[in-house]
């Protein structure tokens, strides 16, 4: 169980060895941050919305499902984050997903975080976005070209 919570806790340490399982598009408008610790990739434009990705090993084995239900109570019990919505999307590649569109507000100010979530038997993606609901609405259309073009190799 505590290798579970630990996978799930949205700061999963990255994979080691012989590289990633994925490919990440930066859309136009972003720029790669280089040594990141806690994500796999990650991306930002220069007012500070984010796009990020995690590969977490997937042990124990469970169901798309499972894990969006998984996903959905640990951000809720992270800070108190409202799910507003959940979509079905589909990588340029073919693979499907789910995304959990979260908010909170932070400073008095509404934000939006979506995770979307890809399983495969080996691992578990999570495609992660968050910003003001300014900057996320703004930037929806190349969120959605980072989503649909996410590979596993």
């Amino acid at each position: 169980m505590k290798r579970f919570i630990t996978a799930l806790s949205l700061a999963a340490l990255p994979l080691f060895g012989c590289g990633h399982n994925f490919e990440a598009t930066t859309p136009p408008g972003f720029v790669e941050l280089e040594d990141q610790e806690a994500y796999d990739y990650r991306a930002t434009t220069a007012d500070g919305l984010v796009i990020a990705v995690r590969e977490i090993e997937h042990e124990p084995k469970g169901e798309v499902a499972f894990w969006v239900r998984a996903v959905e109570n640990r951000m809720r019990q992270r800070g108190g984050y409202a799910l507003l919505g959940t979509r079905e999307v589909k990588t340029q590649s073919g693979l499907d997903g789910k995304q959990l569109r979260f908010g909170h507000d932070e400073s008095g100010k509404p934000h939006l975080y979506f995770v979307t979530i890809f399983v495969t038997p080996d691992h578990i993606f999570l495609l992660e976005a968050g910003g003001t609901k300014e900057l996320m609405e703004k930037g929806s259309a190349e969120l959605d070209q980072a989503v649909q073009g996410f590979r596993v190799k």
